[in-house]
């Protein structure tokens, strides 16, 4: 359920936003309204909406001096005016969308089922966050994937490796690899630092799963799987350490 603020120096304006809100009564909580920067910035700082719809030219300033003020710019923003030449500057805003005065009901339905599906992805965001923040207690890491999240055991991966902004992973246990959205810095952060080891910058192994390791010019383990992973200089010694060898 969706908190919306509806701000707008004309009650008219108001009340079309409310007219168009009316379909959407299953997945709105709350609806509130303001005609002025200076009490929209107050009832935004209170209500911490999710979904502002903002008039641009008000009576005491303008929308965008509203988005200066607030506390804490944790809502997506729909900005709707009468005038067109605000749209390059609502970009920069980093508005949700833009809509036109007077309001057509296409456009609108377009717009808000847009923010509704950035907002549901935003919290299929931080509901994994949360589940990695505490996956020491339930022995599994959330993977989001580009159509859903798989939550695996950390015992059953292999190595991950870097590609671009994504991750790969390799697993045991008949698990399929998995292209991951989030980069390998964010899975060294939060992986169990008694069983998993950065040996490169494109490679972090589970060292559970280290098969052997091959000495030579560049230094190499060899994984459960039988993939071989190069090892840079410098974190030869650290994976030694963990390995609990001497060469």
């Amino acid at each position: 359920m969706y908190k919306i603020a509806i701000i707008d120096d004309e009650f008219s304006g108001r009340d079309i936003v409310r007219h168009n809100l009316r379909q959407y009564s299953n997945v709105i909580e709350l609806i509130a309204d303001a005609d002025s920067v200076q009490s929209g910035v107050k009832l935004i700082d209170t209500l911490k909406p999710d979904i502002v719809f903002l008039d641009i030219q008000m009576q005491d300033g303008t929308g965008f001096d509203l988005l200066q003020q607030v506390q804490e710019r944790n809502f997506k923003v729909v900005f709707v005016t009468s005038f067109d030449n605000f749209a390059i500057k609502a970009i920069k805003f980093n508005a949700a969308d833009y809509l036109l005065k007077p309001i057509d009901p296409d456009m609108f339905e377009e717009a808000f089922e847009k923010v509704l599906n950035s907002l549901k992805d935003r919290q299929v965001y931080v509901s994994v966050e949360q589940f990695n923040n505490n996956f020491n207690k339930f022995d599994k890491i959330g993977l989001m994937l580009n159509d859903c999240i798989k939550f695996v055991p950390i015992d059953s991966i292999v190595f991950c490796a870097a590609e671009g902004n994504y991750s790969k992973f390799r697993f045991c246990d008949d698990i399929e690899d998995m292209l991951v959205c989030r980069n390998l810095k964010y899975y060294e952060d939060i992986l169990p630092e008694n069983k998993f080891i950065r040996v490169s910058r494109s490679n972090i192994i589970n060292i559970n799963k280290v098969d052997s390791f091959v000495k030579g010019e560049v230094p190499v383990v060899v994984m459960a799987d039988g993939t071989q992973i190069e090892v840079s200089r410098r974190r030869k010694d650290p994976l030694f350490e963990m390995l609990n060898v001497k060469i």
